[in-house]
């Protein structure tokens, strides 16, 4: 039996667009089990070391050692909350794409990379997938500039036309060949370009050596299929 080369696109497709539907649905159930659970129970051990450090006399150093435990549990609630997150980004079913852009901003700022956002007020309507692949790119994109540019600041701007919406993220830090690659990223500039692909979108990397990195991913606009 021989399969044209049509079908063989196809069916890669057909498989890319599955396990990438299992990752999803994966990360979506480790977010929950991380939040619903494991980040419930530190709130209950840190209500209860608060109540037991106000119910019982202890000397100065016994009441210092418990004040860091009780930061130490705290710090790991908002660590695992901040996982969650990343694991899965509640926030755009709730509130939509722009909003979850904006916490990914403030999540990027307080590992130390500054995010200027150019975003609109309203987007048009997206579809959750689209939605979800816009995020991902620049999620993606922007932990590239952080482990790789070598710069303190990334730009990312959301533009809407007649067609559909365009991500940009934009560096300018130490750049890359593009045409080969950059160490440690290939994997997920593949992985950008095949999220846009199985949405109808595209994702496209200029780069160059010395003059910083833009990244750019286009989708359809629209609920349509």
């Amino acid at each position: 039996m021989v399969i044209s080369q049509r079908r063989l696109v196809a069916l890669h497709r057909g498989f890319a667009q599955r396990l990438l539907a299992a990752q999803e649905e994966e990360r979506a159930h480790v977010a929950r089990e991380v939040h619903d659970d494991a980040v419930q129970r530190l709130a209950m051990v840190s209500h209860e070391l608060k109540v037991f450090q106000a119910a019982t006399q202890f000397s100065s150093g016994e009441h210092h050692r418990l004040t860091g435990i009780q930061g130490d549990v705290e710090d790991l609630t908002v660590s695992l909350r901040a996982l969650a997150h990343r694991l899965h980004p509640s926030v755009i079913e709730q509130l939509g794409l722009v909003p979850a852009l904006r916490q990914l901003a403030d999540e990027m700022g307080r590992a130390g990379l500054a995010v200027t956002l150019g975003l609109p007020a309203e987007p048009p309507p997206l579809r959750a997938d689209r939605a979800l692949v816009l995020f991902r790119v620049a999620q993606e994109a922007l932990r590239n500039v952080a482990r790789h540019a070598g710069v303190a600041e990334a730009m990312l701007r959301l533009e809407a036309s007649d067609r559909g919406l365009t991500l940009v993220v934009e560096d300018r830090g130490r750049g890359f060949d593009s045409s080969v690659g950059r160490r440690g990223a290939g994997l997920g500039l593949l992985g950008m370009n095949e999220r846009a692909a199985l949405v109808g979108g595209r994702a496209t990397v200029d780069a160059r050596p010395g003059r910083g990195t833009t990244v750019t991913v286009s989708v359809p606009r629209g609920l349509d299929a």
